[in-house]
């Protein structure tokens, strides 16, 4: 490869990581315009996010509701790549409503590859949530 070819090699390597980091900037700017709350933890040199999720009638220490916080970690070439995203500090999660939510978060990304894939996320797994706590 010359010079000049590798050179614009890593051009357009730099132009897609710039690109990608936009869209991680974009997406953290959605869940702000929408009201989510959310705590970036880290931005560089991968996007990490925290996002707490509950249901309306979740009062800490009780044993009604239901709680849990959402981490995203993305690669640096999210969202072309899929995000880590781990449930954690779960309040009043069952093993059955850990497994739905495991595959809606799962069915969300598979969806959403490519484009924004935290909103639709956590959308779903709120959604969810809600659902849990008509049904019980």
């Amino acid at each position: 490869m010359s010079e000049c070819e590798e050179a614009e090699r890593k051009d357009k390597l730099e132009s897609v990581a710039r690109f990608n980091k936009n869209l991680q900037s974009n997406e953290v700017l959605t869940l702000h315009y929408l009201g989510l709350p959310y705590m970036v933890l880290c931005r560089s040199p991968q996007l990490r996010l925290k996002v707490p999720l509950s249901t309306c009638n979740y009062l800490d220490g009780e044993t009604e509701g239901i709680a849990l916080q959402l981490i995203f970690t993305c690669p640096a070439n999210y969202p072309l790549q899929l995000p880590i995203v781990e449930m954690v500090e779960k309040r009043n999660v069952n093993r059955e409503l850990d497994k739905k939510l495991r595959e809606e978060i799962a069915v969300a990304l598979e969806q959403h590859l490519g484009l924004y894939m935290i909103v639709p996320v956590v959308t779903r797994v709120q959604m969810l949530l809600n659902n849990e706590l008509r049904h019980h």
